[in-house]
């Protein structure tokens, strides 16, 4: 699994992963959990991508709608 630097977007900090032609971002917060799905965790993670820049766009998209708080 190849992982990308870390990028902050607002308090976030998004990674993209990738296992062969298929990219997964995963967000976290330092200091804070995620709340997704009336759930909380750590992490937060996309469902697969074909492309780094989509992958990007699913995550920052996640945090903008409130999807991930």
């Amino acid at each position: 699994m190849d992982t990308t630097k870390p990028i902050t977007y607002l308090d976030y900090q998004i990674r993209i992963t990738q296992e062969g032609a298929r990219y997964t971002a995963r967000v976290s917060r330092e200091g804070a959990l995620i709340e997704h799905d009336q759930r909380a965790s750590e992490v937060w993670a996309s469902a697969s991508c074909n492309s780094h820049e989509r992958a990007l766009w699913v995550a920052r998209n996640a945090i903008d709608t409130d999807t991930i708080r």
